[in-house]
């Protein structure tokens, strides 16, 4: 499955739900484009709802820390998020989940 979303949808430093099933979000820092699974593996928060700071998400319910760029959880190493790939094409962004 591919998600298409415009460029001028995703505003820079901003947390952006593009799929509700699966639940899936993008983050643009400005000059990258980050796409990951938007449900806290711990306690099942919504992640858009977290606070990103230096490409370092945090889940507002439990304090969990996930880096945006491979999903890694830096808080309990093994609980990542899924990344998804994404490719840029004339003012869209595609991910493909």
């Amino acid at each position: 499955m591919e998600i298409k979303i415009k460029k001028s949808d995703l505003p820079i430093n901003k947390i952006v739900e593009i799929s509700s099933s699966p639940k899936i979000l993008v983050y643009f820092d400005g000059t990258n484009y980050h796409a990951f699974s938007g449900i806290c593996p711990h306690a099942k928060w919504p992640l858009e709802l977290g606070k990103v700071s230096k490409k370092i998400l945090t889940c507002v319910g439990h304090g969990w820390e996930y880096d945006i760029t491979n999903g890694k959880c830096l808080s309990n190493p093994g609980r990542d998020l899924k990344s998804f790939r994404i490719n840029e094409d004339r003012g869209n962004v595609i991910v493909s989940c």
